[in-house]
Order: structure tokens, then C-alpha cells, then sequence
């Protein structure tokens, strides 16, 4: 069953250029490291949540999903760019679905 993770980022005030570079950056080390890039979605307008962007990234599976947390967690590089993305975030959201294979018929 495929899955779907969303990471929501709220960058400070004045970072939000900084965060979407590091966004990009963290993008960048998936791409080097032969790990799913995802996508980084932009907000049409901007609203009360201050919300400053999205990362959307599709796995095959749960078990696809958990490798590449794991390697997540164990690249040096991935945790120092997770690390700077911490010092410009006032909130993270992460969301994980799956999706509904039966709505996949209509």
C-alpha cells in the first residue's frame, strides 16, 4: 500500500529564504545518496497558519518508508542539514498517510 509523508514546515520570520534552501539542500543530499527526492510544494497564498511550505515524498510501502528514516537518521550530512532546518523552524508538522487503493478504482 503505497504511502505518502508530508512535512510541513513553519519557518521564522525573515528565514523563510533560508529554510526553503535548506529545504533544497536536504533535496540535494537524497539525490546524491540514490534516496526518493520528493517534492517541495509552495503555498498559492499565504494565510494565518504561516505555513511557508511542503515537502511531499511517495514510498511503495510502510517498509520503504522506515529504510529510508532509518538512513535519515544515520547520514551525517542529512542530520546537519536536519539540524540547521531546526534552528529556523517555529513549527513542524509531519504527516503520514496511505493511500486508499479502493479510491484508486473510480
Amino acid at each position: 500500500m503505497p504511502v505518502i509523508v508530508e512535512n510541513r514546515y513553519y519557518i521564522r520570520a525573515g528565514q523563510e529564504a533560508a529554510g526553503l534552501a535548506t529545504r533544497r539542500a536536504a533535496s540535494r543530499a537524497r539525490a546524491a545518496a540514490g534516496r526518493p527526492v520528493g517534492r517541495i510544494l509552495l503555498p498559492v497564498d499565504a494565510d494565518e497558519s504561516g505555513l511557508t511550505f511542503t515537502w511531499q515524498c511517495e514510498y511503495p510501502d510502510l517498509a520503504a518508508r522506515q529504510d529510508d528514516a532509518t538512513w535519515a537518521d544515520a547520514s551525517p550530512e542529512f542530520s546537519a542539514i536536519r539540524a540547521n532546518m531546526g534552528t529556523l523552524l517555529a513549527r513542524f508538522e509531519r504527516i503520514v498517510f496511505v493511500v486508499d487503493e479502493e479510491s484508486l478504482g473510480y
